[in-house]
């Protein structure tokens, strides 16, 4: 295991010295990196520089849930709809010169992109080389040796994101044990989003359309597709989808390591209602909510296998558990959207109606960044009790609204427990 961590960083380094950051658009201005939503790369400036421990109190185990870094836009797909409306309006002389442009732009996306499409960037390796420095800068003592469990889902980005991590960890302490598994076998505890069939089903046909669609028409202007166009006859719907589409390419310009072109396409107003569409989505489709009844019963299992580990860990209590000092689980942010929010993370869980004002309370670009981690850190008190200090973002919160800075272990279980219980359905089916 040591030794593929080890060349996973040798070939790491290769990639970044290798890897170009100039411009996509020349003369492009940037718009506020917040407005890319869920492809905003990691905010190191925000951090907290370390954790709260109270005096006496000794760190013993961290759990530790995140989402990928930085990557490269999905798939050809992302781009596949608005390109092939350019290519068409192009061969019937109906595109505009920002509408050449535009196509230009998207074709230099493609060329640099490459064979590299949803892999992790430069800036997303980066970002985790940081996140596990931090973590052994934290907690020296801790990783000092022991052993790390991690799973990740079968996706290559989100198993690279575990081995850049990792890789970092063992950088600094080359006598741990590090275990790592990967794959479908982890559907059911990290890509729950689709391994559940009535959660599968809500987010792909559920009523969350309906208001999604009436916000696009209230908020969301037609006017960036437009300008790529003349001639050509569309529904204001049907622009303020491809609006949409523009801007989810757009948004990704930074995490792929690319200058950011957003000025070249649209005005900061017309982003910033973009960002409010995809932010609506994302809480319609991954959070408890009035219109979404199953993505808390089908989080369920990941909340008691991080309560499992953790306790076998621990020892549940004042005796000594395994040596496990960390149990990592990577996914992505619909894998991380509903578990912050069902265990009520600060500024994670907004059950509203008011759909038109749900940015000014639940930020997504806050939530589930790229790189987003949630951090329990598990201390033993002088008397042996157990304790758990938190960090969501590399920010220092309160377990829940209300609670201690740092909680007892037991008390933190109980409330996960009648939390899941509060948004009781039928259980949740496996595909």
């Amino acid at each position: 295991m040591k030794t593929g961590i080890r060349l996973l960083g040798l070939i790491t380094a290769l990639f970044l010295s290798s890897a170009s950051l100039s411009g996509l658009a020349q003369g492009a201005g940037s718009l506020p990196a917040e407005l890319d939503g869920s492809m905003m790369p990691y905010d190191f400036s925000a951090v907290d520089s370390l954790p709260v421990i109270p005096a006496g109190y000794e760190p013993v185990y961290v759990s530790y849930i995140a989402r990928h870094g930085a990557r490269y836009l999905s798939s050809p797909k992302k781009i596949e709809k608005i390109s092939k409306a350019l290519k068409e309006a192009e061969g019937s002389g109906n595109l505009t010169k920002e509408g050449m442009d535009f196509l230009a732009y998207i074709s230099e996306i493609e060329k640099r992109t490459g064979d590299k499409w949803g892999l992790l960037s430069s800036v997303g390796i980066e970002e985790e080389k940081r996140l596990g420095d931090e973590m052994s800068r934290m907690l020296p003592e801790l990783f000092r040796k022991g052993r790390i469990k991690t799973i990740s889902t079968f996706v290559p980005r989100v198993i690279m994101t575990m081995y850049e991590f990792n890789h970092s960890l063992e950088r600094n302490h080359q006598d741990l044990e590090i275990y790592t598994a990967s794959g479908k076998q982890n559907d059911s505890l990290l890509y729950f989003f689709d391994a559940f069939k009535q959660y599968d089903a809500f987010r792909s046909q559920g009523d969350w359309h309906k208001v999604y669609d009436a916000f696009l028409e209230a908020r969301v202007s037609p006017a960036p597709a437009q300008r790529l166009f003349t001639g050509v006859k569309k529904s204001g719907h049907e622009w303020r989808k491809l609006t949409m589409e523009m801007y989810g390419i757009v948004q990704g310009d930074r995490a792929a390591g690319f200058d950011a072109s957003g000025t070249q396409w649209f005005s900061e107003e017309e982003y910033r209602q973009c960002y409010r569409a995809s932010n609506l989505v994302h809480y319609l489709r991954n959070t408890p909510n009035p219109l979404d009844p199953w993505c808390a019963p089908a989080t369920a299992m990941l909340i008691r296998r991080i309560t499992d580990d953790a306790d076998a860990a621990v020892g549940g209590g004042a005796t000594t558990g395994n040596n496990n000092i960390l149990s990592g689980y990577f996914g992505h942010a619909e894998t991380l959207l509903p578990l912050l929010a069902v265990m009520n993370i600060p500024g994670c869980y907004y059950p509203v109606s008011d759909h038109d004002n749900l940015d000014l309370k639940w930020q997504l670009q806050n939530i589930t960044p790229l790189g987003a981690n949630l951090a329990f850190i598990f201390l033993r008190d002088p008397e042996g009790e157990i304790y758990v200090s938190v960090r969501h973002n590399g920010r220092n919160v309160p377990a829940y609204p209300g609670a201690p800075e740092v909680i007892r272990w037991d008390e933190l279980k109980s409330y996960w427990a009648q939390r899941i219980s509060s948004f009781s359905r039928p259980k949740a089916r496996l595909l």
